[in-house]
């Protein structure tokens, strides 16, 4: 294919350097996303989750501005709980739209996932869980919406001449996806908690070419979490969340760290907020409130990457959501099966 002079360059740029796939600042309220062995990991009946990412707004395209946006809504829940005492066994679903570029490379992912969580003591402090996720992948581009050299002339560009693009696939392209993972989770103390995850997306490589070129198959995505819950007094209303992320997919890594504070106003009310930093790109401030089991973040971008002449040192606006039904805080379970505070 011809170099293309839109947008979609610089996706494609962007995500070579630093991931393939979608990501989330917040990637910690986007559990089912960040591995199949959260699914059902909570201490509720079920949980909803949703996010929403607007990034590169200020990056100038052919239609002003490049829409950048990413969704995710995902929904899971536990079952059989009383018969499987301090074990626990969910199953979920995962939904997630992407549009990118004056080129709309639209993305759209439907995902089921089951996990089984073992206890390994007892009182279900400590477990290890593994997780499994598939479903389909729909990805489209509006190759109407491109410009090509083929298209310049002495006046400039006149998107009337043909792109030469006579091999290009305009259809949608689908195939299958898989997904797994494994987490383990232990609260050697009351006031001491932490997790560590590792999860494989795509393990299939599901062939994926808008060319009809069957031996481009999409690479498998490593990824690594962990994050810890410090209570830092006696009636567990303040604490501190220490987390990490690395993903790695070909070629493309990428580090997140930072640390999140959490304080209960009340049963009912808690405020939380922190600082995360992704690696060689942007600095990621992230604040928020929890009202009745309904957790909402809003968290910035502030790029500094090379990218940044071009997106002005601004880099994405992302909102989550998450509501767990019934949700038990930590103080209130004799012996607690701990989950992550997502």
């Amino acid at each position: 294919m011809r170099k293309l002079y839109s947008a979609l360059f610089i996706l494609l740029f962007s995500v070579s350097t630093f991931a393939q796939d979608i990501h989330f600042s917040q990637y910690y309220a986007s559990p089912l996303t960040l591995n199949p062995a959260l699914t059902a990991n909570i201490n509720g009946v079920f949980r909803v989750a949703a996010n929403y990412r607007n990034q590169w707004f200020n990056i100038p395209t052919l239609n002003s501005v490049a829409p950048y946006q990413t969704y995710q809504f995902s929904f899971d829940a536990p079952i059989l709980r009383e018969r499987l005492g301090n074990d626990g066994f969910g199953f979920g679903g995962a939904f997630y739209c992407d549009k990118a570029g004056d080129g709309a490379l639209t993305t759209f992912s439907g995902l089921v996932s089951v996990a089984y969580h073992k206890a390994v003591d007892r009182y279900g402090r400590g477990r290890i869980s593994l997780g499994i996720q598939a479903g389909v992948v729909s990805k489209q581009i509006k190759i109407q919406n491109l410009i090509f050299e083929s298209q310049l002339d002495n006046f400039g560009w006149n998107t009337s001449l043909s792109n030469g693009e006579t091999n290009f696939n305009n259809k949608n392209i689908l195939y299958p996806d898989v997904n797994v993972g494994a987490l383990w989770t232990h609260a050697p103390k009351d006031k001491f908690r932490y997790y560590i995850g590792f999860s494989a997306n795509h393990v299939s490589r599901p062939r994926e070419s808008f060319l009809q070129d069957t031996r481009n198959r999409l690479n498998v995505r490593f990824n690594a979490n962990a994050g810890m819950e410090i209570f830092l007094n006696s009636d567990y209303s303040f604490s501190m969340t220490p987390t990490f992320l690395f993903m790695m997919q070909g070629n493309a890594q990428q580090y997140n760290f930072g640390l999140g504070l959490n304080y209960w106003v009340n049963d009912n009310v808690a405020i939380f907020g922190g600082g995360w930093y992704r690696v060689k790109d942007a600095v990621i401030l992230n604040v928020g409130a929890e009202f009745y089991n309904m957790r909402i973040g809003v968290s910035y971008d502030v790029n500094h990457s090379n990218l940044r002449s071009a997106t002005k040192a601004q880099g994405g606006l992302e909102v989550s959501l998450i509501y767990i039904f019934k949700k038990e805080r930590p103080q209130a379970i004799q012996y607690e099966k701990y989950c992550p505070n997502f």
